[in-house]
């Protein structure tokens, strides 16, 4: 009997790495994960790490990452399979884009205008089409996007107090990233309590190296760090965060910076990288005198490095708390916290800190996630595929 499965590759670009995972799947069921990893910068080099038959593999390459080079390495790894569509991340999708889509001419046309709000991600989701379009030119290549977990915040949430015409204009709101990663923590969360997703109060906490913290009340999304762009709220790996408008003002007008320059300080320069040194969230856990499971570095810091690696993780940290409380404070009766992302999955650290002496209502519990955005753009993707 001739097999009806078939592959489905997912892809998941970062600014410096590319996940991919390669499902089987047929019309009545998305099936296993049969090959998934990741190609992403290490140092000044690149590396790819996969797992096939339950076994990890790794290769290193001399060459600095780029997106080209990662697409030409994970393709080879996919000659002989059935690759039948693709389903990928687009990272904001403004207020147009609330499902997941085909992607056409016209539709990448209409992605494209909103590639000035999330630089480091949008133009390389364009551009990685573009690369799968010239490998196979009849694959189907379907998108979900980050920015529809939040396409129903409610005004009070998602408006900026400016004035008005620059929302109906412009578009100028909140609207809400890492959508993909919280909607999953938030699917799995229901199958762990057994209650459906309407019943569920939850606040979800995606850190990795961009990060953001989104409330779910009753099944409903409430609100979310992240907003017009992805570098506002929390403290990320080179993003700063929330910054006043005046500061921007100031390297404008006092230190005569350019749009550019100021653009390239808050998304690339900023974060745990400008306040330490160091964009690792690992090797700044080390310098501040904390173990970490699994990672030991080659450097050897001075007084100096420890002393700043310290504060860059008190600001981080606090970020996160004073977010978290706020959202706690707002919710009528949080069932639970969920971290995720890959530290907020994998730090035990980051969560023993972010937790500390917070106080917690009663019977709201601490859940850990797995990674969840690749299952979830999977199964968008699946859904899609049956209509």
């Amino acid at each position: 009997m001739k097999n009806e499965k078939k592959n489905l590759l997912i892809l998941n670009n970062g600014s410096s790495s590319l996940k991919f995972a390669v499902f089987e799947y047929d019309k009545k069921v998305l099936g296993k994960i049969i090959l998934e990893g990741s190609y992403s910068a290490y140092n000044a080099k690149s590396i790819l790490v996969y797992y096939k038959n339950n076994k990890k593999n790794q290769v290193n390459y001399s060459e600095k990452y780029n997106l080209k080079s990662a697409w030409q390495a994970i393709h080879e790894m996919l000659a002989k399979l059935d690759i039948q569509a693709v389903g990928l991340r687009v990272v904001h999708g403004g207020d147009e884009f609330k499902k997941s889509c085909k992607l056409d001419k016209n539709i990448l046309q209409k992605i494209s205008q909103y590639n000035h709000l999330a630089p480091l991600h949008n133009e390389q989701s364009l551009e990685l089409v573009r690369l799968v379009q010239a490998t196979w030119p009849k694959v189907k290549i379907i998108a979900s996007f980050d920015t529809a977990w939040f396409a129903n915040l409610e005004p009070e949430a998602y408006l900026y107090s400016l004035p008005i015409k620059y929302y109906e204009k412009f578009g100028i709101r909140k609207y809400g990233f890492h959508g993909l990663s919280h909607e999953m923590a938030c699917l799995w969360a229901t199958k762990k309590l057994n209650i459906s997703l309407p019943k569920l109060s939850a606040i979800t906490i995606h850190l990795g190296s961009g990060s953001s913290i989104a409330w779910l009340e009753r099944g409903k999304v409430k609100d979310t760090t992240m907003g017009f762009s992805p570098n506002e709220g929390l403290t990320m790996a080179t993003r700063s965060g929330d910054l006043p408008a005046a500061v921007a003002l100031y390297l404008a007008q006092e230190q005569k910076m350019t749009i550019e320059q100021i653009d390239k300080l808050i998304n690339q320069e900023s974060g745990l990288l400008g306040l330490s040194g160091s964009a690792d969230l690992r090797e700044v856990l080390l310098a501040a005198g904390y173990k970490v499971s699994g990672y030991k570095s080659s450097f050897k810091y001075t007084s100096t490095q420890k002393k700043l690696a310290k504060q860059a993780l008190a600001v981080y940290v606090y970020d996160i708390r004073r977010y978290l409380s706020s959202y706690l404070g707002l919710s009528q009766k949080p069932q639970v916290i969920i971290f995720t992302g890959v530290v907020g999955t994998n730090s035990a650290v980051i969560r023993s800190l972010v937790l500390k002496n917070l106080n917690l209502p009663k019977g709201c519990r601490v859940l850990i996630a797995p990674e969840g955005e690749m299952k979830n753009i999977a199964t968008k993707t699946w859904q899609y595929l049956q209509q």
